[in-house]
């Protein structure tokens, strides 16, 4: 099969229908059908069954989708070089992040490299941290940025910052008299934090486990960002990562440390095997000044706020 073939066989795939497909990759429906049944008869096998009118993918046709599909994020990636150097714009950077980091962290690190960098052409995509790999390790992005990255043998993970785990509660709750939380003193508690897994729910869950209890949230959340809105909107209490509980709005949450100690690193993720461009090493720099001076800041900020509730 040739690779507009495949391309058929992904649209088709995707649409169930010829007509779909045509419309997607700009053909006529009786193109589609016709690329359809030239590669069947060149496969000697079936593609699809027609049923009611629509195209289901047999076992063949879907592990040929899974093999194609790296060549697809290649293609596309030479694409988009392509269109760089077509519009002459030698400085781009693609960043890739996980959503609650793309929220509140990524903005604060790109308002400085623009400004030494204000004609740099700044690509941003927001994607769960298994499509985040694939595409650092198919060449599409330059930089991602994730919290507890999985190891990878193409990609190297540049810590940024470590964190711990915290415990977020409304203002007022109990919580606010003690120094530290600990799973004892989350019992009979509506319990907020993120899926079992995940890398942060995995991490609790032992915990909790090596305490003698269990660790099942009322509300399970992905990220720590959207776990402290809803603790804010008195719907439980929460077990989060750091920087997200320490970057909401003063007032709106009581942040206490977990004990035992959890650490979370924060990492840049980069390519092994290619060369680091200046505008990546300018970024990686900028993140690591950016989270030091929020950490800095939210400390201060946080004694600040102890001692006031203290006093």
């Amino acid at each position: 099969m040739n690779l507009r073939q495949l391309e058929v066989l992904r649209a088709v795939m995707r649409y169930r229908t010829t007509t779909g497909a045509a419309e997607e990759l700009g053909m006529s429906q009786p193109a589609v059908s016709n690329a359809i049944r030239l590669a069947e008869a060149k496969l000697g096998f079936a593609l699809f069954d027609r049923i009611s009118n629509r195209l289901i993918p047999t076992s063949e046709a879907k592990m040929l989708f899974d093999d194609a599909e790296p060549l697809f994020l290649v293609h596309q990636a030479i694409q988009q070089k392509a269109w760089d150097l077509r519009t002459g714009r030698a400085g781009v950077i693609r960043v890739f992040a996980t959503a609650e980091l793309s929220e509140w962290l990524v903005p604060k690190i790109l308002a400085r490299f623009a400004v030494d960098h204000p004609r740099v052409k700044i690509h941003l995509e927001t994607m769960r941290m298994d499509a985040m790999l694939e595409s650092l390790d198919s060449g599409m992005a330059d930089v991602g940025l994730s919290m507890m990255p999985p190891s990878r043998p193409g990609l190297v993970n540049e810590l940024l910052a470590e964190f711990q785990v915290m415990c977020a509660a409304p203002p007022g709750d109990a919580i606010q008299a003690l120094d530290v939380v600990t799973p004892a003193d989350l019992r009979g508690r509506r319990l907020i934090g993120a899926p079992a897994r995940s890398p942060l729910g995995l991490i609790v869950e032992r915990a909790f486990e090596a305490a003698g209890d269990l660790f099942v949230p009322d509300i399970e959340v992905r990220f720590s960002n959207v776990a402290c809105r809803l603790v804010s909107e008195g719907l439980g209490v929460a077990v989060v990562d750091e920087f997200s509980a320490l970057s909401e709005p003063a007032n709106t949450l009581v942040v206490r440390p977990f004990s035992p100690r959890l650490p979370i690193t924060l990492c840049a993720l980069l390519p092994k095997d290619r060369p680091r461009q200046r505008l990546t090493q300018s970024f990686v720099m900028q993140a690591r000044e950016v989270v030091n001076a929020h950490r800095a800041a939210t400390a201060v900020s946080a004694v600040r706020h102890r001692t006031r509730e203290t006093s």
